[in-house]
């Protein structure tokens, strides 16, 4: 599993005329960033009492032969895949700019917090985490107990999901469970790889 570096060029200059369709221009200003940070925030209703390591955690799903793969990726991205956007708001939480700026329209986000950008992929439960190489010291404990907590749920979750899959043996192991799920994934025969979520 290889992992290539990237930056992501997310900054305009404070003077960047706004943009436009027929004048895109790259990238958002602190004000623009802050606005969308702010919002965001507000909207889910953490706005105090923040945590050491907040995770917004976009998801898709991918599969070798789903007719309907759209449909299991992200209805706010445009049916795309919602981990990159989660990538950005992370980014721009963690910008001692934007975070300035919320502080001046009463929102203090601590020194002590970090937040981390993720996506989900819900037909085989993996998890894909974003510019973790920038995680402070001190939230690496807090990111380490996660993803085992994480692994864990992910494995009773795809014994779960075998209960209902007629190609599943009874009574599966949940780490033969796991494997089952991703095997789904890339199984050319398979056109509902994602079966199996609703009453878990």
């Amino acid at each position: 599993d290889r992992h290539v570096p990237t930056r992501l060029v997310m900054s305009a200059a404070a003077d960047s005329p706004p943009a436009t369709s027929e004048a895109p221009r790259a990238g958002f200003t602190d004000i623009e960033q802050a606005d969308r940070v702010l919002s965001f925030l507000r909207a889910l209703g953490l706005t105090s009492n923040f945590a050491p390591l907040v995770v917004i955690m976009g998801h898709g799903s991918n599969s070798e032969n789903n007719p309907h793969l759209a449909a299991y990726d992200c209805g706010a991205c445009a049916g795309r895949h919602s981990g990159p956007n989660a990538r950005l708001f992370a980014a721009m939480a963690n910008r001692t700019e934007v975070r300035t700026l919320l502080s001046e329209r009463g929102t203090q986000i601590p020194d002590a917090t970090w937040f981390l950008g993720a996506e989900h992929n819900t037909c085989d439960d993996g998890v894909t985490w974003y510019d973790v190489e920038d995680l402070p010291s001190a939230s690496r404990p807090a990111y380490g107990n996660l993803e085992q907590d994480l692994a864990q749920a992910s494995s009773e979750h795809a014994r779960e999901r075998c209960r209902r899959f007629a190609s599943a043996p009874d009574d599966i192991a949940p780490a033969h469970a796991q494997r089952h799920v991703l095997d789904r994934r890339h199984d050319f025969s398979q056109v509902r790889p994602e079966l199996g979520h609703a009453t878990n």
